[in-house]
């Protein structure tokens, strides 16, 4: 019977039914998906060439430098730092991604492995332009930075922070940067040093 109001009121209490039932489902997917992006590591990265002074009036250090901030509320473990150079992560070998692990020799809180940085706080890690540079071989320098594509031109540069437990944290290489590890010229290095 089309207007009998006890089928009319079972489908609505049905349909009713199957709305909140979806409803609640997404609410409790809403929060599980806010209290585990909350609870997430979270990192910016940045490379930059740096100047370092002592203070007592002798010229600065250059140094080439990788820095990781924590933004997230639980502290992270950084395993090293390095960089990504390229364009695919699959497909021909002139167009994937090359990685580099950097050594390091100095670090901002001079504190010793492992690197734990808590919530709120950043670390450095750093290397002078002339280590980096009497370590950085023409050879290696030219399979690492310098591919280049006739219409693309240079390959990207990335600084890369590896963290354990989640997606290693990118950031572009600023142009003086990239010039340098491209070329291995800086201001402050020259023949004498």
């Amino acid at each position: 019977m089309p207007n009998d109001p006890v089928t009319w009121w079972t489908a609505f209490g049905a349909i009713a039914q199957a709305v909140g039932a979806a409803a609640t489902f997404a609410a409790v997917a809403v929060s599980l998906w806010i209290v585990a992006s909350e609870r997430s590591m979270k990192a910016k990265a940045s490379a930059r060439i740096m100047v370092q002074f002592v203070g007592d009036g002798t010229p600065g250090t250059y140094l080439v430098g990788i820095d990781v901030t924590n933004v997230g509320v639980r502290p992270f473990h950084v395993t090293s730092v390095g960089w990504r150079t390229g364009w695919l992560g699959w497909g021909p070998n002139v167009l994937k991604y090359r990685y580099a692990i950097q050594k390091t020799n100095i670090m901002l809180n001079q504190r010793p492995s492992p690197h734990i940085v808590d919530p709120g706080l950043h670390d450095g890690f750093y290397v002078t332009v002339a280590d980096m540079k009497s370590a950085n071989a023409e050879e290696s320098r030219n399979e690492m930075f310098t591919r280049k594509l006739p219409v693309i031109g240079y390959c990207p540069i990335w600084a890369m922070v590896n963290i354990t437990g989640r997606k290693p944290v990118m950031s572009r290489v600023p142009r003086d940067l990239a010039v340098f590890l491209r070329t291995g010229v800086h201001a402050s290095t020259t023949d004498e040093n």
